[in-house]
């Protein structure tokens, strides 16, 4: 069986992972980098979705029940599967009143209870000394906080060495900067066009086309159907990256209700930085490289004004934006849209749609998949290799980093050999694919990833 993925995000890689292991034949396309689309602008969560047990509980939606049970166990999975990327992480949720207290308690408690047996460490209660310490700069009207574990990862980088593990272990290629163009079967084959970054053409056959393509999911649906009915909503999610000397957090700090119903997270994140998000802003159609809209911007800060002593000017060192594929199931808010995911299949068009999800249901999603590919051709399913690492061997990076040590710029802690081992291995095309899709340097200190991608542009043949 051999399988051609469009779309090397969380839901790509997810179905590759699940076919591979198998002993199916995977290739995975994408007209950009290995993550370099919606999965790259996540919160970098891994997390069951406090905000879909609430609904759970206040709507009796069994879909949400499920959700919260599967990310919580995915989170698990998630979190063994890459002890580098992937690491618990505390956070609070800030408490005014015993009203409060009692409420968030109980919550915190059964989502703790839910991810039985995969659980985590226990809600605990954080006194108001603890709590200044953790937050010094939160507002006075606090009386503690409860702290209860989630996870948090590396999104695209984590998503780059699940396709070298791949690529060491199984049969697997991925092409980058290759986007399908045109969708066509026969008889028990599907055959696609293919343009190159170059302008070339090219095409590839396979036994099942799988359409992972995230918040452009419909577009390539239509490239089959033409008059197929839109599936998705598409939302766009906000952060900004702030110096965590201006606002010093120890743990996590979580916003549990905005004015459109959200949860907002204040994270620390990498080299002393400070995550900010997200927002939920439904648009029409999903863009490459979204910008934040200035009212998103000031919607975050304003929230950082009400919680913490902290006033402008905010020295945001990155801004990112990303699309949420929302299953169209009813006209409410995006805000209040569950995270599930549906897989659609085209029997007669050896064609799959995977769409909707969350970043840390990637795994169950790619199953699901692969399940209903090996029901429309009617063969059995093996259960295939138990993967519970996907790290993959990185000796020959490590050996190119001390040939080649020096640093590109006196400054900066990155050596020659990283872009070479990228370039040769981890298919690194660009300086963008190496500073953002393998430093992620973008979404640490935008100003740093520029200079970097500037010294890389002049640079880049003779980095071989």
């Amino acid at each position: 069986m051999k399988l051609i993925i469009a779309g090397a995000g969380s839901s790509g890689l997810g179905v590759a992972l699940a076919a591979a292991r198998r002993g199916w034949q995977v290739l995975l396309l994408d007209a950009r980098d290995i993550g370099g689309g919606t999965s790259t602008a996540s919160t970098k969560l891994i997390h069951g979705g406090l905000r879909y047990l609430e609904s759970a509980v206040r709507s009796f939606r069994y879909a949400d029940w499920r959700l919260v049970r599967e990310a919580l166990e995915e989170r698990a999975w998630m979190i063994r599967s890459h002890s580098q990327l992937c690491k618990p992480l505390p956070l609070v949720v800030p408490i005014r009143s015993r009203v409060e207290q009692l409420y968030y308690g109980v919550g915190l408690y059964l989502y703790h209870y839910l991810s039985i047996p995969h659980r985590l460490a226990a809600p605990s209660w954080v006194d108001l000394e603890s709590f200044q310490r953790l937050f010094p700069l939160a507002r006075s009207v606090f009386k503690g906080g409860w702290r209860y574990w989630d996870g948090q990862f590396q999104d695209r980088l984590y998503l780059v060495h699940l396709a070298l593990f791949l690529k060491q272990r199984y049969i697997f290629e991925v092409r980058p900067y290759h986007r399908v163009t045109e969708i066509s079967s026969g008889g028990r084959r599907v055959r696609v066009r293919v343009q190159v970054a170059d302008g070339s053409f090219y095409e590839e056959e396979g036994d099942f086309f799988v359409n992972a393509t995230g918040p452009w999911a419909d577009e390539l649906r239509r490239k089959v159907r033409p008059d197929a009915v839109p599936r998705l909503r598409v939302s766009r999610g906000s952060h900004l990256v702030l110096p965590a000397e201006f606002l010093p957090i120890q743990e996590g700090f979580l916003i549990p209700k905005t004015e459109d119903g959200r949860l907002l997270f204040i994270l620390p994140w990498l080299e002393s930085t400070v995550l900010v998000g997200t927002t939920d802003v439904e648009v029409a159609q999903p863009e490459w490289t979204p910008s934040v809209p200035a009212a998103e911007e000031e919607y975050l800060l304003t929230y950082l004004r009400r919680y913490f002593k902290v006033e402008d000017p905010f020295p945001v060192k990155a801004r990112f934006a990303g699309f949420r594929p929302l299953v169209a199931e009813s006209s409410r808010s995006t805000a209040r849209l569950a995270r599930s995911h549906i897989v659609e299949v085209w029997p007669q068009q050896r064609f799959l749609s995977l769409m909707g999800g969350k970043w840390t249901t990637f795994r169950k999603m790619g199953e699901d998949a692969v399940a209903a590919i090996a029901q429309a051709v009617s063969i059995s399913l093996p259960a295939g290799d138990k993967v519970e690492s996907i790290e993959p061997d990185l000796s020959e990076l490590e050996e190119l980093r001390k040939i080649y040590s020096l640093p590109l710029l006196s400054d900066e802690a990155f050596c020659e050999g990283e872009v070479r081992f990228w370039k040769r291995v981890g298919w690194a095309l660009y300086p963008g694919d190496i500073v953002e899709g393998r430093w992620q340097l973008h979404l640490i200190d935008q100003v740093r990833a520029e200079r970097l991608k500037a010294v890389l542009g002049e640079r880049w043949s003779e980095l071989t």
